[in-house]
């Protein structure tokens, strides 16, 4: 990292400062000009670049035909020619791409309307946060930016040419190489008047979630008059102020052409779930007018007020900082706050949707986000509990406002454990949220036919229940049994942290015994010729015996839906029970043994085995801290931030999962863990010479790390809130819901500093 002096301070204070003295947006850009928008996107990251609001309901973006045939989930791809600039787009997602609906694309001289329209870029796309261009090769210059729930395109055309702009109400993402999860139009309706207005509404179906049809509604203008407007409705063209379509994949629209020598068309797009009238609504809830540089510098002022604003760090490192910033920037993209917005109930409660995925989330996400915005945090339960209260069940993952697809367990458990240990309470009706992880962990959801996984229900809820219930883990009846076996102990972990809090003393005790239900799916003869050691999490049939059919504790076959496990093989599942390591140490053997084990998961001193770029291994790092051999964490964290990271648009190691890879880089940068569903957090050591948390309750956060250069990056002692702290963990009542300071001495020596308890196991029993 080099000579941490001379040392700048970056800070939102400064901002403030420069607004006073009139220098508004050259301040904004101290710290929004550092934030890469493309990191991520390429290499399977899938990261979102186009402009949006923190949780934004619109996510204005391009959509790309790939020129290698590849999904383009985010809409986004750096090469392939662009057929829209639509309204709505996920960020990060694996499965397949999802919306890319409600589009613009424009467009010079004569237009053939009964084939697709596509343009070219002259130049790579440029991108900063809160607004987008795109270089065309007609000629056209394409800029957009997104308020809450409209959108604002400006389009500068070459002069000497007649300009237009297609509208097709048809428009959506595809998903060529997973075509069995693909979307579908429809039908749709879209009206014009002789100034451009127009309104209309689009109902599409299927995708990752396979959703059942839903609609959305559109309302845009333009502030030039068109001089011509022609309809479309598949290949025929119209004369007419309304088209339509009900052909499925068809399509249908309008080209609005616009006087010949017009070289500025600014264009205003509003959406709602709820009808036009609101779409038209939301563009004047947005817009004053057509100034798409208000629209940026607002949307600039919103993201450092309630992002960027809540962190401050302090580095001479430029990559450090955009590390930092370009983090929290892709971790603040999803879920959308859709509140007001939702077509299937009426509510006073928060709403938010694109939960795509918690399974992927909960583990350092939403943690992250009950560190840096509780009130957040809040609104986040808060939806999750409607949710059971209105359709059933809460989601483990969710889009187009259905629950759409369960990997493992009912992770939304852990994600309002973590809420509730960490005491957020602002509006949260706690006892209902206890009765929804209840139906999770009781009530075996409704079959809906999966034909990836037709042997239960992968919808909502825990479709693998009725093994859980009468064995004490799932069989190979059901696919991704190790998984659900292990997701399945640790929800109920999660039950009974809410359960205990509550004073619910039989439920408590009765989850946390079933917490421990991972145990039985323990195999301790299981092994592999390639490793010194024995015992692994194995496939377990209905009479107690184990599964050893087409069995290696090294291998997942194709770790899909139809395997054992998902996304990671029974080597690396074997550690994913964050709520109970202690049992863990004592079945591998003892500390020299798991220490061992450890070793070979990432590679740095043996074997390789785990994959950081997929979730289940993201705590694996960290549990060294678990037999107080902390600075082998410390190495490995070391290791897996340099190696698995880096900057641009191939930065990250797998799927961003909205936001969760980025959520890992942050508190691998900042120096401690989350142990989700816990008051744990576990350390390691900064990156970062001083980073100050701004509390949301006015307090601050403080950690610093003293000596620290490239070669001094092990621990050699701690003080929290100015005390010698001989733990190599501590919990958020220690700092973080008061204020304090965390301060580590480092050194290029690695020591055992820490002589204090070991990080606590509240899942341990004695069964």
């Amino acid at each position: 990292m080099g000579s941490v002096s001379p040392i700048k301070m970056w800070t939102v204070l400064a901002v403030l400062l420069a607004m006073a003295n009139g220098q508004v947006v050259t301040a904004n850009r101290a710290i929004n000009d550092q934030v890469d928008v493309f990191f991520g996107t390429e290499n399977g990251g899938n990261v979102f670049p186009g402009p949006a609001r923190p949780y934004g309901m619109i996510k204005m973006g391009v959509d790309v035909l790939d020129s290698k045939g590849a999904s383009a989930y985010s809409g986004y791809s750096p090469d392939g020619k662009i057929n829209g600039i639509s309204m709505m787009h996920e960020s990060g997602t694996g499965g397949a791409p999802e919306y890319g609906v409600v589009a613009q694309l424009p467009l010079v001289g004569d237009v053939d309307l009964s084939s697709e329209q596509t343009i070219e870029r002259s130049s790579p796309d440029s991108g900063s946060v809160g607004h987008y261009l795109v270089n065309a090769t007609n000629g056209v210059t394409a800029e957009f930016a997104a308020a809450d729930r409209a959108g604002i395109y400006k389009y500068s055309f070459p002069s000497g040419c007649t300009p237009s702009v297609l509208v097709n109400g048809s428009h959506h993402l595809s998903a060529p190489t997973r075509p069995w999860w693909n979307q579908y139009f429809v039908n749709g309706s879209l009206s014009t008047s002789s100034d451009g207005k127009y309104t209309g509404s689009t109902t599409i179906k299927g995708g990752w979630g396979e959703q059942s049809p839903w609609v959305i509604y559109y309302c845009g203008d333009f502030d030039t008059a068109p001089g011509t407007i022609t309809g479309f409705s598949g290949s025929q063209t119209l004369n007419l102020s309304t088209v339509s379509s009900s052909t499925e994949n068809g399509s249908f629209g309008f080209l609005f052409t616009f006087p010949e020598g017009t070289t500025s068309v600014n264009s205003r797009v509003g959406i709602s779930f709820i009808s036009t009238d609101q779409a038209c609504q939301n563009i004047k809830n947005d817009f004053s007018g057509y100034n798409i540089e208000d629209t940026v510098a607002e949307t600039v002022k919103i993201w450092n007020q309630q992002v960027f604003g809540k962190v401050d760090i302090e580095t001479d490192n430029s990559t450090l900082f955009e590390y930092v910033y370009t983090a929290l920037y892709g971790a603040h993209l999803l879920p959308s706050n859709r509140t007001g917005e939702n077509p299937y109930w009426s509510s006073s409660e928060p709403y938010y949707d694109d939960f795509f995925t918690i399974w992927d989330t909960f583990r350092c996400l939403n943690p992250l986000f009950n560190i840096l915005s509780p009130s957040r945090g809040a609104e986040i339960v808060r939806s999750l509990i409607d949710t059971w209260r209105n359709a059933g069940y809460t989601p483990d993952g969710r889009s187009a406002n259905q629950n759409g697809r369960t990997q493992g367990g009912s992770n939304s458990d852990i994600v309002m454990a973590d809420a509730y240990a960490k005491n957020i309470q602002d509006g949260i009706n706690w006892k209902d949220g206890f009765s929804a992880m209840k139906k999770n962990a009781e009530v075996t959801p409704e079959y809906v036919y999966d034909p990836k996984a037709p042997d239960a229900s992968n919808k909502e809820g825990r479709g693998a229940l009725p093994d859980w219930l009468k064995y004490g883990y799932v069989t190979r009846a059901y696919t991704r049994s190790v998984t659900r076996t292990m997701e399945y102990a640790y929800d109920d972990f999660a039950l009974s942290v809410v359960a205990k809090g509550l004073g619910y003393t039989s439920d408590a005790a009765k989850y946390l015994k079933r917490s421990a239900n991972w145990k039985n799916i323990w195999n301790p003869e299981a092994t592999n010729s390639s490793v010194s050691y024995k015992g692994f999490v194995q496939p377990k049939n209905a009479d107690g015996s184990f599964n050893g059919t087409d069995y290696d504790p090294l291998s997942c076959g194709n770790c899909y839906w139809a395997d054992d496990e998902y996304e990671g093989k029974p080597v690396e599942y074997v550690w994913a029970v964050p709520h109970d390591i202690a049992s863990l140490v004592d079945l591998m053997g003892g500390n020299e043994t798991f220490s061992q084990r450890l070793d070979d998961m990432f590679g740095l001193h043996g074997q390789g085995f785990a994959d950081i770029g997929n979730e289940p291994s993201f705590l694996t790092p960290y549990l060294y801290n678990y037999v107080n051999a902390q600075h082998k964490s410390v190495e490995l964290i070391r290791y897996l931030v340099n190696t698995k990271y880096s900057p641009g648009a191939s930065g990250l190691p797998g799927n961003s999962d909205a936001g969760a890879m980025q959520a890992w880089l942050l508190f691998g940068l900042f120096g401690f863990y989350p142990v989700a569903g816990t008051t744990t957090y576990l350390l390691s050591s900064p990156f970062v010479p001083k980073t100050t948390f701004n509390l949301e309750n006015g307090n601050k956060v403080e950690i610093v790390a003293n000596n620290l250069s490239e070669t001094n990056f092990y621990v050699q002692s701690v003080q929290i809130n100015g005390e010698d702290w001989n733990k190599n963990w501590f919990s958020h009542e220690d700092v973080f819901e008061h204020g304090g300071t965390i301060t580590f001495e480092l050194g290029s020596q690695p020591i055992v500093w820490e002589t204090g308890d070991v990080p606590p196991s509240p899942g341990h029993t004695d069964s």
